[in-house]
């Protein structure tokens, strides 16, 4: 599908989505950016697309598809009312900003225009993210069609039938790398502290995360696996019932992600 489309952020998740799109087909020509701060990494990856530094800099007779809203959410307000003079007949707004509602979202354009709101991640990147999305009315085909089209080159797609709970995947699979990070640091931390030199206990760290990550692919059933590679009072088990004592494990993730819900709608 030949998609005309307007980038609005060119940070690191709005960059990973188009390149993502690109890689997938899509044709950086019909690409346009505007972002007053992009860096160089970020213009470099989007070599081909049309970058502008000011709205006032597209030409007034332009008109897109789609218009993904990439910006932080304190500076959606500025932005807000310049969008509409893009949109065309068919053109859909997609946001991926954390926190920012649909109604909200709709009411700072002024206009009557289909909004679709999405929670990706960054590893859109490596086209492996989640890409958690909504849509008020389910009868726009048009504008899910060119959504899907833009996005399914980062990810599978998770279409969920509530707004509210695109708060709670955020906090889950839209910050959820962040945590598996912060787990390879911890064991890393942990080895070094055992004894092994920083590169070795990284690199094993590193490495196991992705080799447990290529078996759950495999075997979409994280106790089964975990079970077939436990035995009884060997050292996975041991190391198990730390983890597990009293639920610490399950209740300090909850509370990670309870908090992050939390600032989700504080935004």
């Amino acid at each position: 599908m030949k998609i005309k489309l307007l980038l609005i952020g060119a940070g690191s998740m709005g960059t990973a989505i188009i390149k993502s799109f690109i890689e997938s087909g899509g044709n950086p020509e019909d690409i346009s950016v505007l972002d007053p701060y992009i860096n160089e990494t970020n213009k470099n990856i989007l070599s081909g697309c049309t970058i502008y530094n000011s709205q006032a800099d597209i030409p007034d007779q332009s008109s897109f598809d789609a218009i993904l809203l990439a910006v932080k959410p304190q500076t959606f307000n500025e932005i807000s009312q310049d969008i509409s003079v893009f949109s065309s007949a068919k053109c859909c707004v997609i946001s991926i900003m954390a926190g920012v509602g649909i109604k909200r979202i709709s009411s700072s354009l002024g206009i009557e225009i289909p909004v679709i709101r999405c929670m990706p991640n960054i590893a859109a990147l490596v086209k492996r993210s989640v890409n958690v999305a909504y849509i008020e009315n389910d009868s726009f085909d048009q504008q899910k069609a060119i959504f899907e089209d833009l996005f399914r080159g980062s990810g599978p797609i998770r279409w969920v039938d509530d707004e509210d709970l695109i708060h709670k995947t955020t906090a889950l699979s839209g910050s959820g790398p962040a945590y598996f990070f912060a787990f390879v640091e911890a064991i890393a931390k942990a080895g070094i502290k055992a004894g092994l030199s920083e590169e070795h206990a990284m690199n094993l760290s590193i490495d196991t995360l992705i080799g447990a990550a290529a078996l759950i692919e495999t075997d979409r059933s994280p106790k089964k696996l975990r079970d077939s590679v436990t035995s009884k009072d060997g050292t996975t088990a041991a190391a198990l019932s730390v983890f597990m004592d009293n639920n610490n494990l399950d209740d300090l993730v909850s509370d990670a992600l309870s908090a992050a819900e939390k600032r989700s709608r504080e935004l």
